[in-house]
């Protein structure tokens, strides 16, 4: 077969799919767009082919873009996904980096899906367990479409029956103790409560008294013995969050509390034998502790017999709006409120925010927009600041900070400011027509036509 025939067999294969698929060469040119992805855009691919890669983006993700192809180029990352909102469908952009036999770098293949059915039925599915009163959903109180916490869902299965000792790790927020719980319940050990432990709140002249007990006259004021979190959680599951905080005189103890089923009250000299099953978290990276000699090195590997590594919410993207949706619904039950969900626009801006709290800022956020919300949904002004001014800089890059160089503003001034961005980006997108941009903010034409007189 002829490279010609072979080039126009992988071209045909490549239209036919349902995925956009767009490549970008090792100087970040656009060398193939199919009509997929031309479609998703609403671009014509030969306007766009030998022009950067930027040019299918929206300014304001320019420089997103930029530092991710850097790190694709460099192979630190092996993948980005990102889910995003064009004309009211959701499709996930998946970036990978294309490499030559001898690992160099070739370009960058874009796969755009279009997941809009997907998230769809899981706010569905939210709604339908919000209106029998039940705050867990997914697994074990997990909620998430992402293929990214596939292996999380699996580890969780595989560990919970089992004895052996877990280790969670993930940054602040990701819900570490959200995973030690889901793998407890599931466990011959449910029966008792577990035992959980924030290591990093536990002074360190008190970290030995409080896991491991002491003994009457162990010092001054002990009057009694006292039980330690280890002999409370026999027959049960202690959960040692952030356990890399540990003081090495602990870490030793802790080892031979894993080596010997047994535990010494401090003040005392006699073993007190307990089965107890460990998991620990932490969100810091222990092999770089263990090679600087702040963290045990054999008290690593004792831990680290089942790994668990939880993806930031910057990696699953497309659990964002089913997380936002699924608050809404609880803060809403519980503050007693008719809200029936979120505003497009304020969707809009929840995709576009980037979560260095992860899922505990996206919570927070949704019970602060319930909070203040006035209206039958949650609207971009009732987000809390951090997203309405990370938004604006985005929106329009010509448009001055209120509190730059020394400038002072009101609140109101600012949301003042920020509803009229949204609401011209809304004209913007229905091509100036007002009665599709109030559907598309979820008001009324006459509200529309109210606030365009008041902001002139």
């Amino acid at each position: 077969m002829s490279q010609y025939t072979m080039s126009d067999t992988y071209r045909s294969i490549l239209e036919s799919i349902g995925e956009g698929i767009i490549f970008a060469d090792q100087d970040d040119r656009l060398t193939y767009i199919n009509q997929m992805a031309a479609t998703i855009r609403g671009i014509k691919a030969e306007n766009f082919i030998g022009r950067s890669i930027l040019a299918v983006h929206s300014p304001k993700s320019s420089e997103r873009i930029k530092q991710l192809l850097l790190e694709l180029r460099a192979g630190t990352i092996t993948q980005s996904r990102r889910v995003i909102e064009v004309r009211g469908k959701y499709f996930e952009n998946t970036y990978y980096p294309v490499r030559r036999q001898d690992g160099s770098y070739r370009g960058t293949l874009l796969v755009s899906r279009d997941v809009t059915e997907k998230t769809q039925l899981l706010a569905e599915n939210q709604s339908l367990k919000q209106s029998t009163g039940s705050r867990c959903c997914g697994l074990e109180g997990f909620v998430s479409i992402s293929p990214a916490m596939l292996p999380v869902f699996q580890l969780v299965g595989a560990a919970s029956p089992i004895d052996s000792t877990v280790l969670i790790t993930g940054e602040s927020g990701t819900g570490k103790e959200l995973v030690a719980s889901a793998i407890h319940r599931n466990s011959k050990r449910c029966s008792r409560q577990m035992v959980a432990v924030n290591c990093a709140a536990l002074p360190d002249n008190l970290v030995e008294s409080e896991l491991f007990g002491y003994a009457r006259g162990a010092f001054t004021g002990a009057v009694s013995s006292h039980r330690g979190k280890f002999e409370q959680a026999d027959g049960s599951t202690i959960f040692l969050d952030e356990v890399a905080d540990l003081p090495l005189p602990a870490q030793a103890k802790l080892l031979r509390v894993l080596q010997d089923k047994a535990v010494v009250r401090l003040g005392s000299e006699k073993q007190i034998k307990v089965d107890v099953r460990i998991i620990a978290a932490t969100n810091r990276d222990l092999t770089a502790m263990v090679a600087a000699g702040s963290f045990r090195e054999d008290l690593f590997y004792r831990l680290n017999v089942i790994s668990v590594r939880i993806p930031p919410l910057r990696e699953r993207r497309e659990d964002i709006l089913p997380l936002a949706e699924y608050f809404v619904g609880w803060f809403t039950q519980h503050m007693e409120k008719s809200i029936q969900g979120l505003c497009e626009g304020t969707r809009s801006l929840l995709l576009a925010h980037d979560y260095p709290g992860n899922v505990r800022e996206l919570e927070n956020a949704m019970e602060h927009a319930v909070a203040l919300c006035q209206g039958n949904c949650i609207a971009p002004q009732d987000l809390p600041d951090a997203f309405i001014a990370a938004r604006s800089d985005g929106l329009h890059q010509d448009f001055p900070h209120p509190l730059a160089e020394g400038g002072t503003t009101s609140l109101f001034r600012t949301r003042e400011q920020y509803e009229r961005q949204v609401i011209l980006e809304a004209l913007e997108r229905t091509g100036g027509r007002k009665a599709e941009a109030a559907k598309l903010l979820n008001i009324s034409r006459k509200t529309l036509w109210e606030k365009l007189k008041q902001l002139q």
